[in-house]
């Protein structure tokens, strides 16, 4: 044993139908507190081979479990059966670390207070990362950084009194490169720049409606395609950016803050990349990928930071090319101001020092 043994787990799913947002975030938060631990443990369902070696080169253990995605449907019987296989195989390998002193973070739409409940006498600290509070957590500190009206009544009956609630953008879990980047910004407001990105998988590829879009609208935009290591469209979107001199693909890059800065637009999903965008002023055109994004784009859209299509599955190439558009210089400004506003990228260190004051 080092003179911490002291452990952190992180219990998160990375993959083509959820993305990579909760194991970015979850990695966002380890990054910050990394010093504060012997080890740092990822345990995950599903996770792509990149991403996983990414984290290994962090330095961070992996292990991968034969455990549930919060996307299957489950009778009842079936549900607490998948609950209790995920959590002992948890539970066996944080007895695995033998740590004085283990901390738990989760993020993981399929766990509730049930998983909770049985894995709390392995753990001294569990922190929970969430956005829907459609369920009860047993948890220490809870965390969910995104922009809701009544914020403060959001968790009031989900969480125990005792349990510290850190709520808002003021905690938008952005690595260090965000903030790195915001120190650098000179948004020259025009728009010759475009940044396509909808996420780390992008599933019904909303990045080939765009890209077919503006090619056949002949847009003489420069155009910079972001796809993450879940996407399963990587050979046609290359087809498409290879037969576009105007566009350059970006495959799974590690300077997605640089790409963000250099845009003028963004079109994309409504996820995590949210806060990202946000945090370097960037004016987003957002399609809506799946139903836990739905009520944060359009509480984003009302307050100017982005504009709202709608689902995904209902809109065709022409309704992004109309979107872009509307894009006049003076709405990109406004909107790049109320995004800058609203996320300043120290979200990761104020979360980091909460939870170390507690």
């Amino acid at each position: 044993m080092t003179k911490l043994d002291k452990n952190l787990f992180i219990r998160a799913d990375a993959g083509t139908k959820i993305g990579i947002g909760h194991m970015m975030r979850c990695l966002a938060l380890a990054e910050r507190l990394e010093k504060k631990f012997d080890k740092i443990v990822v345990i995950s369902n599903q996770l792509p081979r990149s991403l996983s070696t990414a984290i290994k080169n962090k330095g961070y253990s992996v292990h991968h479990i034969c455990g549930y995605t919060h996307e299957e449907q489950k009778i009842q019987l079936e549900h607490k059966k998948a609950i209790k296989n995920d959590v002992k195989q948890c539970s066996k390998i944080i007895k695995m670390y033998r740590g004085t002193s283990n901390w738990l973070l989760v993020d993981h739409y399929g766990i509730d207070h049930k998983w909770e409940d049985i894995i709390r006498n392995n753990v001294e600290k569990i922190i929970v990362i969430d956005d829907l509070a459609n369920r009860k957590h047993n948890c220490d500190v809870l965390i969910d950084q995104n922009l809701y009206r009544n914020m403060r009544k959001r968790y009031q009956k989900l969480v125990p009194k005792k349990c510290l609630q850190l709520l808002g953008t003021k905690f938008a879990l952005l690595r260090p490169e965000f903030k790195n980047a915001r120190k650098k910004l000179k948004r020259k407001y025009e728009l010759r720049r475009i940044l396509i990105s909808f996420g780390g998988s992008d599933p019904s590829n909303e990045t080939a409606k765009v890209l077919r879009g503006l090619k056949e609208h002949n847009l003489k935009y420069k155009i910079d395609v972001l796809i993450g290591s879940s996407n399963p469209h990587r050979k046609s979107i290359k087809r498409l950016c290879d037969n576009n001199p105007l566009c350059t693909l970006h495959d799974h890059t590690e300077s997605i803050a640089n790409l963000i800065a250099n845009a003028d637009l963004a079109i994309g999903g409504g996820g995590s990349m949210t806060w990202e965008r946000c945090c370097l002023g960037l004016p987003t055109i957002v399609s809506i990928l799946s139903d836990d994004q739905q009520q944060l784009t359009e509480e984003v859209a009302k307050i100017g930071c982005v504009i709202n299509l709608g689902r995904a599955s209902r809109l065709t190439s022409n309704d992004y090319v109309n979107a872009v558009d509307r894009m006049k210089i003076k709405l990109l400004k406004k909107m790049s101001k109320k995004c800058l506003h609203i996320v300043d990228g120290n979200g990761a260190e104020c979360v980091a020092n909460e939870i170390s004051d507690n």
